[in-house]
């Protein structure tokens, strides 16, 4: 897949400096990683080709473990309020994969930066950046779901106004328009919430611009 990155409170700067390898590593992993998709079971979109944030998450974290980091990192017992764990980390950087719905981008930042001004440590070392990964706008997918665009404009704006100070890479999954690109279709035994894997085919597709630059593209097999 192509990456788009937005940084912020000098997160690239910091990342260059101490974290360079952490992030070739993180890089490598999405960018060698196939578009998944599953079939949309929403009113509306019913049987349509939709982003599958299921399978992307289970590849990110079968390639992560590979590359020794940690995954399910546990939030403190007297944290317990802001959740159960972090999704990933190695050394200096925390690493959350965004797909849910919009609104909890801001629980992510905000819970970053708690922890980021607590000093706390998910890993042998400080943090020092977080990186939040989402999908973008271009692929369908399961209504009022985060996409990369959006997140962007929300970053900004919360950055411009001095709201959080954790440095903070936000990454994009997009994807090449055109024909014959290899994407993993998965069907799940309920479309809408399992993640128990009934079937799993890589095969290629055609993805096609939509018509306006509010649209999102179609993809055919």
């Amino acid at each position: 897949m192509l990456v788009d990155i937005a940084d912020f409170n000098n997160a690239g700067e910091i990342i260059e400096a101490e974290s360079i390898s952490e992030w070739e590593e993180l890089y490598s992993v999405l960018t060698e990683m196939p578009l998944h998709i599953k079939s949309a079971d929403q009113a509306g979109l019913q049987g349509n080709p939709i982003f599958d944030p299921v399978g992307t998450n289970s590849y990110i974290k079968e390639k992560l473990l590979e590359k020794k980091w940690g995954a399910n990192l546990p939030i403190p017992e007297e944290y317990a309020f802001m959740g159960t764990d972090i999704d990933f980390g190695k050394n200096n950087i925390l690493l959350e994969v965004q797909f849910s719905n919009y609104p909890f981008l801001l629980n992510n930042i905000l819970r970053s930066e708690l922890f980021f001004q607590g000093n706390i440590q998910f890993t042998s070392k400080k943090i020092n950046t977080v990186i939040i990964v989402t999908k973008g706008h271009m692929f369908p997918a399961s209504n009022s779901t985060l996409y990369y665009e959006q997140g962007k404009k929300q970053l900004t704006a919360l950055a411009k106004h001095k709201v959080f100070d954790v440095p903070m890479r936000l990454v994009g999954l997009q994807e090449n328009y055109g024909s014959g690109i290899n994407i993993i279709r998965t069907t799940y035994d309920n479309p809408r919430y399992s993640r128990t894997v009934v079937n799993q085919e890589t095969i290629k597709c055609s993805i096609n611009a939509g018509r306006t630059a509010r649209s999102r593209a179609s993809i055919t097999i």
